[in-house]
């Protein structure tokens, strides 16, 4: 449920390097598409989703799955691959498979960032987003959000519109053409906002 007393609207000042593109996330957030195991465990399934992914629009392909299966989906190109993980252990064996970014919860943010790991810190909700900021610190690490059990289109749509002022920079759907609109949508609001208070 989205929180009744919003936080300021931060100003992030963020870039992100994934692979050989880098982001700039000041007030335009990722697309990531979330990436469902495969019905058949069968890594041509993996790849096709991949492929379909980056071509509805998606920055990033966001997944949970094994390194046997990451692995595949990072050296086939087209989007990079971001893994959504809970232990160091997992991070490492994610990043020797060629994930380029590691999603991990709060707890985690601190030791996998200051060990050189591009990371995202992983918000359950939206009200956790002002707490998430301060874990994260001056470290460059975007704050993500997932919307992909969202019960509703409606309560999903919801989510990303606050979420991207609020912060977060990483969206994670399976509703790639819908959030590349709310992204879009709210990055020409807060660049005119900003634009407005630098010229003040």
């Amino acid at each position: 449920m989205i929180a009744s007393a919003p936080p300021p609207v931060p100003r992030v000042e963020l870039a992100l390097t994934l692979g050989v593109r880098t982001f700039d996330l000041r007030w335009r957030a990722l697309v990531g598409a979330v990436v469902a195991a495969p019905r058949f465990g069968r890594e041509s399934e993996v790849l096709a989703t991949v492929r379909a992914a980056g071509q509805a629009g998606a920055d990033i392909a966001v997944t949970s799955l094994p390194p046997r299966l990451v692995g595949p989906a990072a050296r086939a190109g087209g989007v990079p691959i971001a893994a959504r993980v809970s232990s160091i252990e997992a991070v490492e064996a994610a990043a020797e498979a060629g994930a380029a970014l590691v999603l991990v919860p709060a707890d985690l943010v601190g030791a996998v960032a200051d060990a050189g790991a591009t990371t995202a810190l992983l918000v359950d909700n939206v009200g956790d987003i002002d707490r998430a900021r301060t874990v994260v610190g001056d470290r460059p690490v975007p704050l993500a959000i997932d919307t992909s059990a969202i019960a509703t289109r409606e309560e999903a749509l919801a989510i990303e519109s606050v979420a991207v002022p609020w912060g977060c920079r990483l969206l994670c759907t399976t509703d790639v053409r819908r959030t590349r609109r709310v992204v879009e949508t709210v990055a020409a609001l807060l660049a005119a906002q900003h634009g407005r208070a630098d010229r003040q």
